[in-house]
């Protein structure tokens, strides 16, 4: 099986972004902004392939997203795994209800990632940590879900940007969604 070096162009391309987002929020962000809340940058990309990518490829993109990610947080990698394959197919089965092309599904599925990412956090915590979560920061989380909404958009525009470099469909309209 061959293949094609326009799609592993793609996943490089995904992964270097999705790699430089996860630095600029864990590090540099509470540098210049202090205890601020970071938006969830990491999440933008799961989404977008999430939304725009069949189920094998979003699978395998969330495993390597899983290994790129564990290196910035404490979080157990297992722990982490599962977190990130429940994010996954929730948006999945979600997009397989409820689908329309452009910009504003992906900020309404952002939007459902970053509110259901913290509540999956604390369940995984709990689960699969030594030193669980025990009292959620409600209102961080909140600002954090907005910050990361409004971030969103600026990088689907990137991610499409990487898609037509690659030739890969665009938002991938035709081939995901409703049947």
């Amino acid at each position: 099986m061959k293949i094609p070096w326009y799609w592993a162009l793609s996943l490089f391309l995904m992964l270097a972004t999705a790699a430089l987002f996860t630095a600029f929020q864990t590090s540099l962000w509470f540098l210049v902004l202090g205890r601020f809340p970071a938006p969830m940058l990491w999440l933008i990309i799961l989404v977008y392939m999430s939304v725009t990518r069949p189920l094998w490829e979003a699978t395998l993109m969330t495993y390597l997203l899983t290994f790129v990610f564990s290196s910035f947080t404490v979080f157990p990698f297992e722990a982490m795994m599962i977190y990130g394959l429940l994010l996954m197919l929730s948006l999945i089965l979600i997009r397989e209800r409820v689908f329309w092309g452009g910009p504003t599904f992906f900020m309404l599925m952002v939007g459902v990632a970053s509110l259901a990412a913290p509540f999956l956090f604390w369940l995984c915590s709990r689960w699969f940590d030594k030193n669980p979560l025990f009292i959620p920061e409600v209102f961080d989380w909140l600002i954090s879900a907005l910050l990361t909404m409004l971030f969103s958009f600026p990088v689907y525009r990137l991610y499409q940007f990487y898609d037509r470099v690659s030739l890969m469909d665009a938002g991938s309209e035709g081939r995901v969604g409703p049947r």
